[in-house]
């Protein structure tokens, strides 16, 4: 058995964020875009080691270096946690391969220590980012014990193992239970997206748990690490067995951590068939009767498509309509709470009118399901290549699908600020327009993005929704654009000059909007896959 676990690890790891790809590509124009994905990720990895550094930096300055890996154990276990959740049932359950698989002589066991392993692997490599700055900065300015720099290292290869645990308990509940009903994708992606808010709600709740006035750093200290043992305790035992060097609470740690991590190992690897099968096999009934045929345009055909495929993937639902319903979120804030209170705060004058309407198109725009949407059609792709359509009827079905899918979370978001901040005169319609510019514009810009880093050969759609470089560069580009363009706002006082960079914002977008859609139609579509 440990001989097929071996193997099936090295398949699973082999690709490990398409590196393996990147070695073996003999086209040097595919090599090139394929080393992008790596690059952007040693960009932001850079970004993220020198804030992790600078945040436990203060913590030093502070005097509160104890509580420093606490934090960051808490915060890498929440991003494992999170994404575990979405990704979980994917990883563990994924259809491709399951055939040849079952053909093969190898144990359901093997199979899911494997992928147990590639998952874990990915998630250290998480808590690696965000601890080791802080590992770093501390050991720098308090010159600890040899024995610190063993316990931190070693405490880091455990910090996954109980959060990513929990997520696959989750997400594998979340997946039997939905095996066995119709509509099972849809059902994972709703019961998982809720998972999420009730952990985002949790979270907030108990950062709101007392009223904290702060008046002393003893007692920043003592609510701090009262909010932390409630937040995650399993994270406060390791931080303070790493600072006071407390080998009996590191053991507790470690043994908890490895003990539920074999529990649920086990009981998933009994099951594992049994799931697979529920999952991918239907029950035919011999009742069908031919009903009324109806005649349909290409253009409404494809889109049903679209949606066909898109609610078909639980991944690739949960991934893409967080950034929708968080704009309604958003938007209920200005109902329920003062936010002229909480603007009062900030050191600079800004006025909130000026900056909703890209705060709302950043949040709307994040991770449109056209920045994946070609790569999406995997080894289908063939199929569309096939059919006698042009590029713009493919293309086209993509990006309205998208609209479509938008166009209930923005309305219901502009109602709510409609009725919250009361805007009059240009106010109420740039919060209308401006919008509307960067969701077309996302949608368009999504495409161009995919069809420039098209992922076609993917096993998993985790990677393709969440690995990819289409992903990132498309999936964030129009928040990125928005989030620029309310921080330059945000910081203009007189509404002419307001007005007049609003005008050339549309301008400019709508612009960008006909160059792209003209550029993204006169590829040739055969050149993929």
């Amino acid at each position: 058995m440990l001989t097929q676990i071996k193997f099936l690890t090295k398949l699973e790891l082999c690709n490990l964020y398409g590196l393996n790809k990147i070695r073996f590509l003999k086209d040097k124009k595919e090599k090139k875009k394929a080393i992008i994905v790596p690059v952007i990720w040693i960009i932001l990895l850079f970004f993220c080691f020198f804030y992790i550094g600078s945040f436990s930096y203060s913590f030093i300055c502070l005097g509160l270096e104890e509580i420093i890996f606490t934090y960051l154990i808490i915060i890498s276990s929440i991003l494992v946690f999170v994404f575990g959740i979405l990704k979980s049932a994917g990883l563990i359950f994924y259809k491709e391969g399951y055939d040849i698989l079952c053909a093969l002589p190898v144990t359901g066991r093997a199979i899911v220590a494997s992928r147990f392993i590639k998952m874990y692997v990915e998630n250290l490599l998480i808590a690696l980012v965000i601890i080791m700055p802080g590992v770093v900065v501390y050991a720098w300015h308090m010159e600890p014990t040899y024995l610190f720099y063993l316990l931190s290292i070693l405490g880091i290869l455990f910090v996954p193992c109980l959060p990513m645990t929990c997520s696959i308990l989750i997400g594998t509940f979340i997946t039997k239970i939905s095996s066995k009903i119709n509509y099972k994708s849809l059902i994972v992606a709703v019961v998982s997206i809720f998972m999420v808010f009730v952990i985002m709600y949790g979270t907030l709740s108990i950062s709101a748990l007392e009223e904290v006035k702060i008046e002393t750093l003893e007692e920043l200290f003592s609510v701090g690490f009262k909010l932390l043992k409630k937040m995650y305790p399993p994270a406060y035992w390791l931080g303070m067995a790493i600072i006071s060097e407390d080998i009996l609470q590191y053991l507790l740690y470690i043994g908890l951590s490895v003990g539920i991590f074999l529990l649920v190992f086990y009981g998933i690897s009994i099951s594992f068939h049994q799931i697979c099968r529920n999952l991918y096999s239907n029950l035919a009934k011999h009742n069908y009767r031919l009903g009324i045929v109806k005649e349909q345009s290409i253009l409404v055909s494809q889109v049903k498509r679209e949606f066909r495929r898109y609610f078909s993937s639980s991944v690739y639902v949960a991934n893409t309509i967080i950034g929708p319903i968080m704009s309604c979120v958003f938007s209920g804030m200005f109902l329920v709470m003062d936010i002229e209170s909480i603007i009062g705060k900030i050191p600079f004058s800004v006025k909130i009118n000026n900056i909703v309407p890209f705060i709302l198109s950043g949040i709307l725009c994040t991770m449109t399901t056209t920045s994946v949407s070609i790569s999406m059609e995997g080894k289908n792709w063939w199929i569309v290549k096939s059919l006698p359509l042009s590029v713009k009827s493919i293309l086209d079905a993509k990006i309205l699908m998208n609209l479509l899918l938008l166009f209930p979370f923005y309305i219901l978001s502009e109602i709510l600020l409609i009725i919250g901040l009361q805007p009059k005169g240009f106010e109420f319609f740039w919060l209308l327009f401006i919008p509307m510019i960067f969701i077309l514009f996302s949608c368009i810009y999504g495409i161009t993005i995919n069809l420039c880093f098209p992922v076609m050969d993917w096993e998993n759609e985790v990677s393709v929704v969440k690995q990819s470089a289409s992903a990132v560069l498309g999936g964030m580009g129009g928040f990125v654009l928005a989030a620029l363009c309310a921080m330059g706002i945000g910081v203009i006082q007189s509404e002419l000059v307001i007005n007049i960079l609003n005008i050339g914002i549309c301008i400019v977008g709508g612009w960008g909007i006909m160059i792209l859609y003209k550029r993204n139609n006169k590829y040739f579509l055969r050149n993929l896959g």
